[in-house]
């Protein structure tokens, strides 16, 4: 296994801090490493500094993104930070009345933020027109997103009454797994 040298952390930690303004510190040396060996060794390359020459030039193809989905964490879960859906619900929707509202989720992750504020538009404008654009650096968890199936070990601060509103329930080789109904995907 190839060792990362500090200036070929210095590369990707610049690299990730231009594309993303995620700054990470020298104590994630060892996990960038680790994390990217699996690419390092994928490509057949003798260390991290070739690596990133072959994924900074044209014939790299996808590998930048690769690397991006890589080194982001996305942590989300349902109804994650309740003071924002209480600060959405009664100082934004309970004023709103315009005839269409439209809500940008910036670092969606995997979707259960961007389904949760769905439920709650869905809820408080009724059958008011509203959007919600989920976007995310990560290609790998926007996919996920887009399919909305998640375990049922991500619903700890989910409402029942919305769980069985706007979820189907696994069954048989789905077990232990839901899915946002389909007309609320994106």
């Amino acid at each position: 296994m190839a060792s990362m040298t500090p200036n070929e952390f210095k590369l990707f930690q610049k690299i990730i801090y231009d594309h993303a303004g995620i700054d990470l510190a020298q104590a994630k040396h060892v996990m960038v490493s680790s994390r990217l060996t699996k690419r390092l060794n994928c490509h057949q390359l003798d260390n991290f500094s070739q690596y990133f020459e072959y994924a900074m030039s044209a014939s790299g193809g996808q590998e930048f993104q690769m690397i991006v989905d890589i080194l982001t964490t996305n942590e989300t879960y349902f109804f994650r930070e309740p003071k924002h859906f209480d600060f959405l619900q009664n100082k934004i929707l309970k004023r709103w009345r315009d005839d269409y509202f439209r809500l940008w989720s910036a670092a969606s992750s995997s979707g259960e933020e961007a389904y949760s504020i769905a439920m709650l538009l869905a809820e408080i404008l009724g059958v008011k027109k509203w959007s919600i654009l989920g976007t995310d650096l990560s290609t790998k968890v926007l996919e996920k997103a887009r399919k909305g199936v998640y375990m049922m070990d991500r619903i700890e601060l989910l409402d029942r009454n919305l769980m069985e509103k706007y979820c189907l329930k696994g069954v048989r080789s789905q077990d232990g797994a839901f899915r946002i109904a389909e007309k609320y995907t994106f």
